[in-house]
C-alpha cells in the first residue's frame, strides 16, 4: 500500500530543491493515483527524477543503531538541534561526518522532518533508526535544565542563625576529605548498579550498606570521628535541615555520577545512636526501558501495547514492595506519551519527571491527596490518567470513575498476584458492579535475580533440587534437566547474579472474571478460571525464564514458597501451570 502522505511531503522537498518541476510533480501525483502506483517510481521511469535526488531528500536508509548509552556524543553536537525542535520531531543529534549530520530518530522515514531539520541545522541528515526510549534517555541526559550538584564541589556553605556548635559542624561538612568521602559514597553506588544507600548509625561509629538486585549487601564500617560531619553533609546535599536531628526529614538533590545522571532522594530518621540515612538513586538509565528490556515475552508485549490504546478501563499494576510497578508504569507512561494525548499523573512522590506529561505530587498533609488530585484531573480533558498508587477506598473509587467516564487509568497497588488484586478491590469497599464494569487488567509482577552471563554453568535437576522432589517432578514434566548457576566473577561480584528480570502474569478481566466479581470472590476459583481462559501464570513465565538460563533454580522456590502461602498444597500445580 502507497503511502500518498509520506510521497507528497517527498515531491514538495523536491520541488523546494528545484529538483523536479511543478508540472512535471502534479502529473506523477495523478497519475501515480491513477494508477495505484508510486509518483516516485514513475518520476524515474519519466526521466523527471533520478533515485540518488530522492534518496538524498528522505536522508537516505536509516542505519540501526541499538543503544545511544554505549556512545561517544560529544555535547557540543548535541546542542546542533535546538531541544525544543528535537523533542518535538523526536530527534537526536549524535555525529557530523563533514557535510552530513547524524540525527537518531524514532521515525527515520518521517521525509518532513528530516526536511526540517535540513533547513534548521544547513547539514545534509543521515537518520539513524533507534527506539523512542534510547532517544528520550539521550534528551534527558543531554538537554536537561535540572540544577545538578558537583558531588566534588562545596555545596554546603553557612546557614545563617544556626548555633554555634551546629556551625563547626557545618565547617566540618565542607572539608575535603569528607565531600569526597560522601561523593565516593554515591559513585560507587552507582557504580555497583545499588538502588540504595544505607548510612546507620551505630554506637561506635557508622556503617554503609549497598542495595544491589534487591539484596542489602555486608556492611561497610566507617570510624566515628566522622559520623556528624558525613551526615550533615548528607543532608546538607539534600537540602535538609542541619539543626534539627530530632525529627525525620525527606530530600532529595540530582548529580552526576558515573558518566550518568542520578536523583538522589534522601530519608532521614533519627535512631538511639544518631541519624540514619537511605539514599535511593533513582537512575533515568533504568527509566527508559522497554517492555522487552523489563523481562517480557513477545506475546505478553502485545497484549499490554493492545490495552494501552485502549481509550477507557483500569489497568492495576500489583506486586509487593521493591516488585518494579514503578518502572513498568514509567514504561507504560513512556509508551504512551509517544501519541497526541494529554497525560496527567497524581504521584507520592514524583521519581523521574517525564516531558510531555503533567505531573503532580499528592500532598495529604494539606488536603490534597490522590483523590482530589483525580477529581481535579477530570476537568483537565485529560486521555490517560496515572494514579501512583490507590491505597484507600476513595482513591480507589474515584479511579473507577474516571475509567468508566472515558478515560483510559493506570494505577499500582500491593497485591500477591493478579486474583489477589480484584479481591483487595473489593476488601476496600469499592462496590462489585464498578470492579466489574472498570477493571479491564491486572499486571502482577516480582523481579527475580538474573544468573550472570560471565560465569554461568549447568547444573543438573535433582543436584539443585534435592529437597524439593515435587519440583524436580515438575521441572521433569517439562523436559528440564539442567539449570543456569552463577559461579561468581568479578563482573557480578562474586553474587553469580547480575541484574534482575521481571517474572510477569496478565489477567484481562473476560465475562466469565466479571461474572466471578459480582459474586463471592474466590481467588483460587478466580485464578483457575484466568488460566483456563488465557492467563499464562508468574510460574510459568518463571518456568520459561529458568529454561532460557535467564534465572537460576532459587527464584523458583521463592516464588513457589509465597505461593504456598497464598495457595497451599495446589501451589505446585501453578508452577508450570499454563505454558
Amino acid at each position: 500500500m502507497i503511502d500518498w502522505e509520506r510521497e507528497q511531503s517527498i515531491l514538495k522537498i523536491l520541488l523546494r530543491q528545484k529538483g523536479i518541476t511543478t508540472e512535471q510533480a502534479r502529473e506523477v501525483y495523478q497519475e501515480g493515483m491513477r494508477e495505484d502506483v508510486s509518483a516516485l517510481e514513475l518520476a524515474v521511469q519519466k526521466g523527471y527524477l533520478e533515485h540518488a535526488q530522492i534518496r538524498e531528500a528522505t536522508g537516505g536508509e536509516a542505519g540501526q543503531i541499538t543503544s545511544l548509552r554505549d556512545m561517544d556524543i560529544d555535547p557540543q553536537v548535541t546542542n546542533m538541534i535546538e531541544p525544543s525542535l528535537g523533542r518535538r520531531l523526536r530527534a537526536f543529534p549524535v555525529a557530523v561526518r563533514g557535510d552530513m549530520l547524524e540525527v537518531a530518530m524514532s521515525d527515520p522515514d518521517n521525509v518532513t522532518a528530516i526536511d526540517e531539520l535540513r533547513r534548521q541545522t544547513s547539514y545534509k541528515i543521515q537518520p539513524l533508526r533507534v527506539a523512542d526510549p534510547e532517544i528520550a534517555w539521550a534528551m534527558d541526559t543531554y538537554w536537561t535544565n535540572d540544577d545538578i550538584i558537583g558531588l566534588e564541589d562545596n555545596v554546603a556553605g553557612r546557614a545563617e542563625g544556626l548555633a554555634e556548635g551546629v556551625d563547626r559542624i557545618a565547617d566540618l561538612s565542607d572539608a575535603p576529605a569528607v565531600v569526597r568521602l560522601a561523593s565516593t559514597l554515591v559513585t560507587q553506588g552507582v557504580k555497583m548498579g545499588a538502588s540504595d544507600i544505607h548510612i546507620e548509625s551505630q554506637r561506635e561509629g557508622l556503617t554503609v550498606r549497598y542495595r544491589v538486585d534487591g539484596i542489602l549487601e555486608s556492611p561497610n564500617p566507617l570510624p566515628g570521628t566522622i559520623k556528624d560531619a558525613l551526615i550533615s553533609r548528607l543532608k546538607i546535599m539534600a537540602g535538609m535541615d542541619i539543626g534539627d536531628s530530632r525529627r525525620p526529614q525527606d530530600g532529595r538533590f540530582t548529580t552526576q555520577a558515573a558518566g550518568r545522571k542520578i536523583d538522589v532522594r534522601s530519608a532521614l530518621r533519627p535512631t538511639a545512636h544518631g541519624e540514619n540515612i537511605v539514599m535511593r538513586l533513582l537512575d533515568k538509565n533504568r527509566l527508559y526501558i522497554t517492555f522487552e528490556q523489563l523481562g517480557m515475552s513477545g506475546p505478553l508485549q502485545e497484549q499490554i501495547e493492545a490495552l494501552l490504546k485502549a481509550s477507557r478501563g483500569l489497568i492495576a499494576i500489583v506486586g509487593g514492595t521493591g516488585s518494579g510497578k514503578s518502572t513498568t508504569v514509567y514504561s507504560a507512561l513512556h509508551y504512551l506519551r509517544q501519541r497526541p494525548i494529554n497525560i496527567e499523573t497524581v504521584e507520592d512522590p514524583i521519581e523521574y519527571q517525564l516531558d510531555g506529561i503533567n505531573q503532580s505530587m499528592a500532598r495529604p498533609g494539606i488536603g490534597v491527596g490522590f483523590a482530589e488530585h483525580v477529581r481535579a484531573m477530570l476537568r483537565q480533558d485529560p486521555d490517560v490518567i496515572m494514579v501512583g498508587e490507590a491505597r484507600d477506598e476513595e482513591t480507589m473509587e474515584v479511579s473507577f470513575r474516571a475509567a468508566l467516564t472515558g478515560h483510559l487509568v493506570l494505577t499500582s497497588m500491593h497485591a500477591n498476584d493478579a486474583p489477589a488484586a480484584a479481591s483487595r478491590m473489593l476488601q476496600m469497599g469499592v462496590e462489585p458492579y464498578l470492579v466489574s464494569s472498570g477493571l479491564r487488567a491486572v499486571v502482577a509482577q516480582r523481579l527475580a535475580r538474573r544468573v550472570c552471563p560471565d560465569c554461568k554453568v549447568s547444573r543438573k535437576v535433582e543436584e539443585v533440587l534435592a529437597d524439593a522432589p515435587a519440583l524436580q517432578k515438575r521441572l521433569a514434566e517439562h523436559r528440564i534437566s539442567v539449570v543456569a548457576e552463577g559461579k561468581g566473577c568479578p563482573r557480578c561480584r562474586n553474587t553469580g547474579f547480575y541484574g534482575r528480570i521481571g517474572l510477569f502474569e496478565l489477567m484481562r478481566m473476560t465475562p466469565s472474571l466479571k461474572q466471578m466479581v459480582l459474586g463471592d470472590v474466590d481467588e483460587q476459583a478466580m485464578r483457575h478460571t484466568a488460566i483456563s481462559e488465557g492467563m499464562v501464570p508468574m510460574a510459568a513465565d518463571a518456568m520459561a525464564k529458568l529454561r532460557a538460563g535467564m534465572i537460576g533454580v532459587d527464584s523458583l522456590l521463592s516464588l513457589y514458597a509465597d505461593l504456598s502461602t497464598e495457595y497451599g498444597d495446589e501451589a505446585i500445580d501453578f508452577i508450570g501451570g499454563g505454558m
